[in-house]
């Protein structure tokens, strides 16, 4: 928390202090100043000097020593390049010194230094920086980041752990054990569940301090026992830390790279699931086509199955009724109308006294066979 209200603090006081543009156009001549009379010259000179008159000058003073740099300085009469260049900012240095709140603001510089740092508005104004110089100074910005909030995260928690966790293991009793703390105890007692009167008891919310009283654990956990328990409890939350510690491996800077090389892979590998997925699909399709097909034969292999037991009945039927008229040459036959199971069957049959059927055509030519018989003896 300390940290993150520091960086609040310091983004507020680089917003209080941000340079305006008038603090620009100083700095800007500054620099063309530094840049005519070299680095030796540069870190000393100053619009005061250029002009010959003290910082206390007033604006009469500082009108005469204009006119008379002006004539000094003219290309006319002085050809050096130096004199040129300088004559150049002359205009530009009297209207600064002219100006009362600039002149404010130049004595202020002064007097503080000017500043090395003058912003990022003031940077990029001056120079321009391309594309790539932007995003790899985001991408930097974001990873840096990154790494603070990953760093800040691992500092609270660790400082919690020891505070809360490693520092009071010595302290702690019975009173201070959990249910899990006692799960892991009696699994290392021998006991992976416990017994039914502790569940019962854990499911009404007594204290583990009292479940340790009871007769079921009788010897069972120990003092030492628990102190054992407060300090792996201690060393896996330790443990646990490591995933938290900072690294840049998990910033933006490393894993861009990684998804940029592994985007290929990634790629083949969805185009890997959606050729699977319109096989499937494909098939799919074709079973319904077969299923659709076998439906439609369905109907008329049904009618022909039908069709062939039907015939196969009838046949059976006629065996029967002649091995029936072969046995039974006598005995007196009674008429009796059959139901209609099928639409195709419509005959009357006959029944003898025996059992036996046969049709009526059967039974009539029977009777003309034994009268001829009849007759003929």
């Amino acid at each position: 928390m300390k940290l993150l209200a520091f960086l609040l603090l310091l983004v507020c006081a680089t917003l209080a202090l941000a340079w305006e543009k008038e603090d620009f156009a100083i700095f800007d001549l500054h620099d063309k100043l530094v840049k005519i009379k070299g680095e030796k010259d540069g870190k000393r000179i100053d619009f005061y000097k250029v002009l010959d008159i003290s910082r206390t000058a007033t604006p009469i003073q500082l009108s005469r020593a204009y006119r008379k740099q002006s004539l000094e300085l003219h290309p006319d009469k002085n050809p050096a390049p130096e004199a040129a260049q300088l004559y150049a900012l002359l205009t530009s240095i009297h209207g600064v010194l002219k100006d009362k709140e600039m002149r404010e603001r130049y004595d202020a510089h002064l007097k503080k230094g000017i500043p090395t740092w003058r912003g990022t508005g003031y940077f990029l104004a001056r120079y321009k920086p391309g594309l790539p110089f932007i995003l790899t100074f985001v991408v930097l910005a974001i990873s840096v980041s990154q790494y603070l909030i990953q760093y800040t995260q691992y500092y609270l928690a660790k400082k919690k752990t020891e505070t809360e966790v490693v520092e009071v293991v010595e302290e702690k009793t019975s009173n201070d054990l959990t249910y899990n703390n006692l799960r892991r105890m009696l699994k290392k007692a021998g006991h992976a569940e416990p017994p039914a009167a502790v569940k019962t008891a854990i499911r009404k919310g007594v204290a583990v301090a009292e479940i340790l009283k009871m007769p079921e654990l009788a010897g069972l956990i120990t003092e030492q026992d628990q102190k054992e328990e407060f300090r792996a409890e201690a060393t896996d939350s330790l443990s646990k830390l490591d995933a938290l510690k900072p690294s840049f491996n998990k910033t933006l800077i490393v894993q861009l790279p990684e998804a940029i090389l592994g985007l290929p892979a990634w790629l083949s590998k969805k185009s890997a699931k959606k050729s699977e997925s319109a096989r499937e699909v494909s098939a799919e399709e074709e079973g319904d086509d077969v299923e659709e097909e076998v439906a439609e034969e369905a109907p008329t292999s049904k009618k022909a199955a039908k069709k062939a037991a039907k015939q196969q009945e009838q046949q059976q039927q006629q065996q029967q009724q002649q091995q029936a008229g072969a046995e039974d040459q006598e005995g007196g036959f009674e008429v009796v109308e059959k139901k209609k199971k099928k639409k195709s069957v419509n005959k009357n049959v006959l029944k003898s006294s025996t059992g036996v059927v046969m049709t009526k055509a059967e039974f009539l030519k029977m009777k003309q066979q034994e009268l001829a018989k009849a007759k003929s003896e």
